[in-house]
């Protein structure tokens, strides 16, 4: 499986990547943009990912900006709904308009700041990526 750790915290990228270790090859990227174009040059090289952990707040592109367009990129790729990438968006914030603007989105799960690794074994698992 490949993952993608979208985060502007150095510290938190690192946390998730070791979390997930085991159980990926992990990319990381600093904002949304940088999602956008790893995504693209992942399905370039036929290699798409499978999950993205994106933060909501990043700068220059935030985490549901990015979501948008991922989901736009599918589309337009016919990925079919069940085909497209699994997304974790995660936040230190709980603010009941980012949860409902990325499952508008089309997220697969959401998850609060810090993150516990039990926890997001768990989400993965839900959301059919894990056994």
């Amino acid at each position: 499986m490949r993952i993608l750790i979208a985060d502007d915290e150095s510290i938190n990228r690192r946390i998730l990547q070791e979390m997930l270790a085991d159980y990926a090859d992990c990319d990381v990227v600093v904002n949304g943009l940088e999602v956008i174009e790893a995504f693209t040059m992942a399905h370039e090289q036929k290699r798409p990912y499978e999950l993205l952990c994106l933060d909501i707040m990043m700068p220059i592109m935030d985490g549901c900006e990015a979501l948008m367009q991922i989901r736009k990129m599918e589309t337009v790729m016919n990925i079919g709904h069940d085909d497209r990438v699994k997304v974790i968006m995660v936040t230190a914030v709980d603010r009941p308009n980012e949860i409902l603007q990325s499952y508008n989105g089309e997220c697969s799960a959401y998850m609060i700041k810090p993150i516990n690794k039990r926890a997001l074994i768990k989400q993965i698992k839900e959301i059919g990526l894990l056994e």
